[in-house]
This record gives structure tokens, sequence and C-alpha cells, in this order.
């Protein structure tokens, strides 16, 4: 229960585990972590040091051993967060509002022509699509723009930094942002539908989905 409500704050289940392990036991090494929380060693290191840079970790000594903060550090630091998303989301979720307005819809291959010309015109693209279906992939190989991708196959494009989704997914949806400015939200399976915001609110409030997910997917 409380390795789930760690992850709600943003902490993958690996750092919720190791995290829990140095509170019981206080100061550890890495094979002790990885024995005690069953992370493999491997990956321990990685664990390690995404907990120091979320600041909820201390690394000291030769060998390498570890301290969380305390519960009261922890719940403190992670309130603090909270409040700071809070306020973005009463800053943002207004505009998104006022800009319900500004959208406009595509479908078929209206789509696919809209986002040929976006993908073509623009020198920064990030595009988180649970499956990337070979006519897009198409579309992004044949831009020199600097390429963000998140997805389940993100090899299929190209010249990019890519990011694996954690499962497999056999539907395409998802969104697209183009040199921050541009949001275009996809729906591809039977039928292909996009839904297009220049609002700032929208893409302000898409790059936020996009960064709280990157990190998880660091960690």
């Amino acid at each position: 229960m409380v390795v789930e409500i760690l992850k709600s704050f943003g902490l993958s289940e690996y750092e919720a585990k190791a995290l829990l392990a140095l509170l019981s036991k206080g100061v550890l090494t890495a094979k002790e972590i990885s024995e005690i929380a069953k992370i493999p060693r491997t990956s321990v290191y990685d664990v390690m040091n995404s907990l120091i840079s979320k600041g909820l970790v201390e690394a000291f000594g030769k060998p390498l051993k570890f301290k969380a903060l305390s519960s009261e550090e922890i719940i403190n630091l992670l309130s603090k967060k909270v409040e700071k998303n809070l306020e973005i989301l009463k800053r943002e979720l207004p505009k998104v509002e006022e800009e319900v307005e500004e959208v406009k819809v595509y479908r078929n291959e209206v789509v696919v022509e809209k986002l040929k010309d976006l993908v073509m015109n623009s020198s920064d693209i990030v595009a988180l699509i649970t499956f990337i279906p070979s006519w897009l992939a198409d579309v992004l190989n044949e831009s020199k723009a600097k390429k963000v991708i998140i997805s389940s196959n993100p090899e299929v494009v190209n010249s990019s930094k890519t990011y694996r989704l954690w499962k497999d997914f056999n539907i395409s949806h998802g969104l697209l942002i183009f040199d921050d400015r541009i949001v275009i939200f996809v729906f591809m399976n039977d039928e292909k539908i996009g839904i297009l915001s220049e609002g700032y609110g929208v893409v302000q409030f898409s790059k936020m989905l996009i960064d709280s997910l990157l990190e998880v997917i660091k960690c």
C-alpha cells in the first residue's frame, strides 16, 4: 500500500521499495538495498541516483552507502511538490478552459496532410504516441527536426531521442507538440481524428504531462 502511494508522487516501484528499505534499516550499501528491496543489481545504482536527484536520499563514504531523509522530511518534500503542481494547475487549467474554442478538428486523410505540414515546417517535435503506425513513422522520418519520441515502438523513428513506454499497445492514440507552440491530439484506429490547438495553456499543460511521464520513465 505504501509503495503504491509513493508511486502516486512520481516514484517508480523500485524507488519506492528502495526508500522503504532505507527507512526501515537506516544506512545500507547498494548490495544490501538490492537484496532487501528485491531490486536487480544492474538497476540499483540508477534507482539510487534518481532518488538522490529527487532529494530523498544521501550518499556518502567508501564503499558507497546510502541513507534516506527522515520520514518527516520526506513527507514535507513531497508535500511541497504537490503544492507546486497544484499552483501550476491553478494557473494553467483556467487558460485551457478559455482556449477550448480555439481547437480545430481534422479527420482521416486531412489529419495525415496536416501532420505532414506540421512535421516538415517544425524544428522541434515531441511525440507521445502509444503505438506509432507505419504511415506516421514515415511522416516523422521525413523530417530533419529535433525529435523526442515516447512510445511502445519508438525505434521506428530515426534520428531521435527515444523513450519506451512500459507496455505494448495495440491502439494508436497520443499527442504531438511542435516548436512548443502547437499541440495536436491524435486518435488513429478505424478513423483518424486530430484535434489541434495553438492555445498557450493547452500546449503548456501537454508539456507538463509529458515531463511528468518522462520523470517516471527515466527512473
